[in-house]
């Protein structure tokens, strides 16, 4: 049985979220934890339902502790609890600007009880926050940082015809230079197109033009003096302009101009650039602005990103193959994303990458390793390149190298050994062995150890304990490498 006056008065000397050095943090260890472990959840029902602001401040911050990581189905039958109550609680909370001050390190904070407790209740399972929260919405008309907060997590993360017309209204009621809003009220319209429940796509389509305007209009990085202001408004707008053109690909949203427009502005790598690819695909004027930044950029990054879209068009597009594996060799273009679409239309072939092996260049094996850690199955089915990559592993000394011609030795050995690592290749455990024994450069030995610790079989650590045995050099070398593992709790940072 709790005392609940002892509490109430613990609960009225201050509010701490958190335990920390704080006086007043002994109110959150010793009397507001206990609580949360017996799951008290009547008892912090009532304190939302007093009219204490602190009472109700530590209310809410147990209803969430208690709550967290829970659905209705884990406590509708515990003892003390009521939706009902929950319910009114959050709709309550909803309108509840009374303000709290406390202590978040040595600052000290003041904020409304809506906006400090929001960001928790929208982290609950939906089953405890949509209807309570879309019924308060029914009396809101101001749009604000905490609403769009809920519209993004909470309203629009539920797949329901109703919330359209909610987000939508307050799409249309931001200020202009609200574009951290603007790109909370996309992401919720992408919830909702997720989710295949948006029909108004004509009046979307407008807020977006909105949206663009807002941004061409608005003038305050202009009359703003400080720099770090300046560019803290300019990325902003970047952002949302960069959300809309993306979303609007993604939603099939009337932007045709505005959109080309925007594409053929580009001056920076564009990582949606794709998606609007994919809507534009039959547009000619759209492959040709492509074509024409591909050869007016010298940017790799943004290169890629332009490669990415060329090969959602290639129908279209002549000579396809060949322009995307010249600019790839060109600018020595490494990205997974792209290395996955261009395995996808087959333009890798074993020949090229066993070339690649061969040759060895430092861009060659990070492109290899790239490639093959997307596609293991490749060092089982590419016999010419398996022969390669298992010659690599059996060449051991300089003189072995040249005698037989190969190129860029320390780097393939090195490419060789980390990818047996990546993949987690256990057949391929007893060549490390024979490395082991036989290499003499250090970070390649502690290579071929680290994964003979932890993937290798029964056979291959009685060999390795027979060379310790053998050999002292060898035991005190394994031993240290061993206890460097065990302080870095068995991570090898190579």
């Amino acid at each position: 049985m709790i005392n609940k006056e002892k509490i109430l008065r613990q609960f009225r000397r201050g509010y701490a979220p958190l335990e920390s050095q704080e006086k007043i943090s002994s109110v959150f260890k010793n009397t507001f934890k206990p609580l949360i472990k017996i799951q008290n959840l009547e008892f912090f029902l009532e304190l939302c339902e007093t009219n204490e602001t602190l009472l109700r401040a530590w209310g809410y911050l147990g209803i969430y502790h208690i709550l967290e990581e829970k659905t209705l189905e884990d406590i509708k039958y515990k003892s003390g609890f009521s939706l009902s109550r929950l319910y009114d609680a959050i709709r309550k909370l909803l309108n509840d600007r009374d303000e709290i001050s406390y202590f978040g390190g040595s600052t000290k904070v003041q904020v409304s009880l809506r906006e400090h407790h929001f960001r928790r209740i929208s982290c609950l399972d939906k089953s405890f926050t949509f209807e309570p929260i879309f019924e308060g919405f029914n009396s809101v008309k101001e749009t604000d940082t905490v609403i769009v907060e809920l519209l993004e997590n909470v309203l629009t993360k539920v797949a329901d015809l109703k919330i359209e017309p909610v987000l939508l209204y307050h799409a249309n009621n931001l200020s202009k230079s609200d574009f951290i809003s603007k790109v909370r009220i996309l992401h919720g319209l992408e919830n909702l197109g997720i989710n295949k429940v948006l029909t108004d796509k004509n009046i979307i389509s407008n807020i977006f033009k909105t949206y663009l305007n807002d941004i061409e209009e608005d003038k305050t990085e202009f009359e703003e003096k400080d720099e770090s202001k300046k560019r803290e408004i300019k990325t902003k707008k970047k952002y949302l302009r960069d959300n809309i053109f993306r979303l609007a690909a993604i939603l099939d949203l009337d932007l045709e101009s505005e959109t080309l427009a925007f594409v053929e502005g580009l001056t920076y790598p564009y990582r949606s650039l794709h998606l609007i690819a994919e809507k534009y695909q039959t547009n000619e004027k759209f492959r040709g602005i492509l074509l024409k930044k591909l050869q007016e950029t010298v940017n790799p990054n943004f290169i890629t990103e332009i490669l990415k879209s060329i090969l959602v068009v290639k129908r279209n597009i002549e000579n396809w193959k060949d322009l995307v594996m010249e600019y790839i060799n060109k600018y020595e273009l490494i990205d997974g994303d792209l290395i996955i679409e261009i395995e996808k239309v087959n333009l890798l072939s074993e020949s090229m990458l066993t070339h690649f092996l061969i040759k060895g260049d430092k861009w060659h094996l990070e492109f290899l390793k790239e490639f093959l850690i997307n596609n293991p199955k490749k060092l089982e089915v590419w016999l010419e390149f398996r022969a390669q990559f298992i010659k690599i592993l059996n060449f051991f000394r300089k003189e072995d190298v040249r005698e037989e011609g190969v190129q860029n030795f320390k780097e393939k050995k090195e490419f060789a050994l980390r990818l047996i690592i990546d993949l987690e290749r256990r057949d391929m455990i007893d060549l490390c062995l024979e490395n082991f024994k036989n290499l003499e450069d250090d970070m390649l030995k502690k290579l071929c150890l680290f994964a003979i610790i932890n993937f290798g079989n029964d056979e291959v650590w009685i060999n390795l304990r027979k060379l310790m045995n053998r050999d002292k050099n060898i035991d005190d070398y394994v031993k240290r490498f061993w206890r460097n593992l065990e302080r870095r709790e068995w991570k090898f940072y190579y």
